[in-house]
């Protein structure tokens, strides 16, 4: 795979084969101190928003340090000088300031990009259409056969205006807003980085292009990719299951892994049903975590369980003409679930179905931490596998970085 980005243009990402999204920050809340009558508010919140965006998204925890230094000049003005010594105060957020450089503290961000693809597949086939579309010019592409033809600027005005249509619909559900420029460079550059420091910015970066003049006589943009590119331009060496990224701020090993199946009722409020928070923050580390997920509206997910339904049923009279002992206790499971999954589908609120793949991605300076923090996050999650792939590292390398196609 190679780098995902052509262009971003405001909080726009292009990619390379045509895709577009919006990216967003949303706002966090202090989750572990929130009652339980809350914690579910929340959940619904989130449910909500996967149903109202009504497309394709990819959401990144990412980990940010904590600025250390600055913790005295924000904090030394809560003093009441009338009846508190000043200097001990300051000493005593001097201890606070070298403890919190001591730990590598750091705060969670939550970005959100959404496809603003022009229309919703309804129909099965459209889904099939898309995705040969995109293995096509995947395809083209590394062939070295794909053109990267100029952008118009009625294109980006057009996007512009989906962008502002998923904008409100995301911040009529959850606190978000656009995503910034340097944002977007700070989420570029730190992949070089991971779980060993801060990287440098430049303050005045931003991604360009060439004003040229269409075929039509309108305006087009020509992107320069490179722009783009070399923010995450290190140089990577993929060994069996470890990646080691030789970067601008120095040498670092990272390990990408990837989630497996789910519990089947995981409890909530709890550790099992809040994988992308909980066993995150037991660790005293920084870990990241992507999720993409592929949004099937309500039509097209009903006609996928309905093959689904057949299937079962057909495996279960299978099992209760030629078994002698009759079905199984998985094969009549099948049947209640499927069945179960069909009504849920056919309720008032019609809701999507989602597809999604989530990964984790763990930074360290030097190999040996880099498989203690491995092996504690797998102790972290327990029942739920994480699988860390030989020879597809670098690959869920990329899908840490911001793109459009994240879901393909």
């Amino acid at each position: 795979m190679s780098f995902p980005l052509r262009y971003a243009h405001g909080n726009v990402l292009l990619g390379r084969g045509g895709e577009a999204a919006g990216l967003y920050r949303l706002t966090t809340t202090s989750y572990p101190y929130l009652p339980t009558g809350e914690k579910w508010s929340l959940q619904r919140r989130v449910q909500r928003l996967a149903h109202t965006i009504a497309a394709d998204f990819s959401l990144w925890r990412v980990n940010r340090a904590y600025p250390a230094e600055r913790y005295v000049a924000h904090t030394e003005r809560l003093l009441d000088d009338r009846h508190q010594d000043p200097r001990a105060w300051q000493a005593f957020l001097a201890g606070h300031e070298q403890r919190l450089h001591q730990l590598g503290s750091h705060t969670p961000e939550i970005y959100l990009a959404v496809s603003l693809a022009g229309s919703t597949p309804t129909g099965v086939g459209s889904g099939l259409v898309r995705s040969v579309d995109r293995v096509r010019r995947r395809v083209e592409e590394l062939a070295g056969i794909g053109s990267a033809s100029p952008i118009p600027a009625a294109e980006l005005t057009e996007l512009a205006t989906r962008e502002q249509r998923i904008y409100e619909r995301v911040n009529g559900v959850i606190g978000a807003r656009r995503a910034r420029t340097a944002e977007l460079q700070w989420l570029l550059r730190r992949a070089a980085s991971r779980g060993v420091a801060e990287p440098e910015l430049d303050r005045n970066w931003q991604p360009d292009a060439l004003i040229i003049s269409a075929p039509d006589g309108g305006v087009a943009f020509k992107p320069l990719g490179h722009d783009l590119a070399r923010c995450a331009n290190a140089a990577i060496t993929e060994q069996q299951q470890t990646l080691v990224v030789d970067g601008e701020q120095g040498r670092c090993y990272q390990a990408m892994l990837a989630l497996g199946a789910l519990a089947d009722a995981p409890e909530f409020p709890g550790a099992t049903a809040e994988a992308l928070f909980a066993p995150l923050e037991a660790v005293g580390f920084p870990v990241d975590a992507s999720l993409h997920a592929r949004w099937l509206g309500n039509r097209q997910a009903l006609a996928q369980v309905r093959k689904r339904i057949a299937d079962v049923e057909h495996a279960y009279n299978e099992q209760v003409e030629g078994a002698a002992h009759g079905p199984s206790l998985m094969a009549g499971t099948d049947r209640v679930l499927a069945r179960e999954y069909e009504a849920q589908l056919q309720a008032g609120g019609h809701p999507p179905m989602l597809y999604a793949q989530i990964s984790l991605a763990v930074g360290a300076a030097g190999e040996e931490e880099l498989e203690r923090r491995v092996a504690v996050l797998k102790e972290q999650y327990g029942d739920i596998t994480l699988h860390r792939p030989a020879g597809l590292q670098h690959q869920l390398w990329l899908d840490h970085l911001p793109r459009a196609d994240g879901w393909v």
